[in-house]
């Protein structure tokens, strides 16, 4: 049985409410944000990141499983 790697994204995060945020494929970094994804997208291709992981930043943080 393989195990779960959890992520705790809350302080990378904390400065994002409520947008779209593009993280380094090793979701250590935001490399790109916006009020869409297409937006934060495009941030982090322009930054030579070239696989992000697009998410929405929670409005308030909690329990979030992404």
């Amino acid at each position: 049985m393989s195990k779960i790697k959890t992520i705790d994204l809350s302080k990378t995060l904390k400065n994002y409410s409520n947008e779209w945020v593009a993280l380094t494929y090793n979701q250590t970094k935001v490399v790109g944000r916006g009020k869409s994804p297409r937006e934060a997208y495009n941030q982090a291709l322009a930054k030579g990141e070239k696989n992000p992981i697009l998410l929405r930043a929670p409005k308030d943080f909690g329990t979030y499983i992404l």
